[in-house]
């Protein structure tokens, strides 16, 4: 705890000095962003123009149709190689800590005469002087509303709006699975509450573009992907898969699948989840892992270069076919599953 708190207070010192001199500061979510990233850097990136600053958020791509109902996307930026890479004073990456998790823009990162992060997934190296990474928070958000809360305090003077309300709490929402799942903490939810106090959110609204709202090809795809479940070990590992061809039949992109994992979760008497989706190029694929019990989705993932939470994870294997992958993966998730269970391995 210490530790966390001093590296916050250097990132808030970090960030005081490069408002008063008006310092330009990059903030830069993960690939495939999500309402955590998306919504964590575009507040940070508010306030801290509020306060002096000339922040940027810099993505890979727009921001998909399913998060067109989050206020102030319009500040974020698409990256450009040859025209957005002039060096920032202090380059912050948002939902992530590793430089090869940005993409094109990790040049940026590289560049900038200051670099750090904001963070909340499990991390095996030392953090650096300005990474900010709390793997017991449920969001970045939940951080991110820390931070400005400290920075409120320091300027004496407000800094949260309703914007940045709603979208904190699509950040915190979607990463605690609407405060069911087990990161949800005490903090993120006194944190709702007090968003909810002080401005005027649509909640219900906000629930449905995040969850409900749907369209029939999604629909579909979601029965294609049920339909694929095949039970391994007795059930206690459950694989789904998802084809390109699929996707396109049904008109819909890989945002579309965001949940699939975690619905299948639910079934009762599995340990492990993996949702396998064939890359745009067929020549890789991306690994959603969703687990319960004593199976470390995070440590699994970081095995193949991927990443995440203890209940939550994914990968990307890149020159591995559809079905070599699943072969693969089964394998080695049957023999971690046995280990954490204490079962022998043939």
């Amino acid at each position: 705890m210490v530790a966390e708190q001093d590296r916050r207070r250097r990132l808030l010192g970090v960030l005081r000095d490069l408002a008063a001199d008006g310092g330009r500061v990059a903030l830069l979510p993960h690939e495939r962003f999500d309402a955590d990233a998306i919504g964590a850097a575009i507040s940070l990136a508010q306030v801290l123009t509020a306060i002096g600053c000339v922040a940027t958020v810099m993505v890979d791509e727009a921001p998909p149709a399913s998060m067109s109902h989050l206020p102030l996307l319009d500040i974020v930026k698409i990256y450009e190689p040859d025209a957005s890479c002039a060096p920032f004073d202090f380059a912050l990456a948002v939902d992530c800590h590793e430089a090869d998790r940005l993409g094109a823009r990790a040049a940026c990162f590289s560049l900038s005469r200051l670099r750090g992060s904001v963070d909340h997934h499990v991390f095996s190296d030392e953090p650096g002087e300005l990474d900010l990474i709390v793997p017991t928070a449920s969001s970045t958000c939940e951080l991110v509303y820390d931070i400005i809360q400290d920075l409120e305090t320091l300027v004496a003077r407000q800094l949260f709006d309703s914007r940045i309300a709603t979208l904190l709490l699509a950040g915190m929402i979607t990463d605690t699975g609407r405060y069911a799942y087990s990161n949800t903490t005490p903090a993120c939810l006194r944190q709702a509450a007090s968003l909810l106090e002080r401005f005027s959110v649509d909640l219900s609204r906000l629930h449905y573009h995040l969850y409900e709202r749907t369209s029939v090809g999604r629909l579909q795809i979601k029965g294609d992907i049920l339909a694929s479940i095949v039970p391994v070990e007795d059930g206690r590992i459950l694989t789904a898969h998802v084809t390109r061809d699929a996707l396109n039949r049904r008109g819909v992109t890989d945002d579309d699948l965001a949940y699939f994992a975690s619905d299948i979760r639910a079934a009762e008497g599995n340990e492990v989840v993996f949702l396998f989706v064939e890359t745009d190029d067929r020549q890789g694929v991306r690994i959603n892992i969703r687990s319960n019990g004593c199976f470390d989705a995070a440590a699994f993932a970081r095995r193949f270069g991927g990443g995440g939470h203890l209940r939550a994870a994914g990968m990307t294997l890149r020159n591995t076919p559809l079905e070599q992958a699943v072969d693969m993966i089964v394998r080695e998730a049957k023999t971690t599953l046995r280990a954490c269970l204490g079962e022998k391995t043939s």
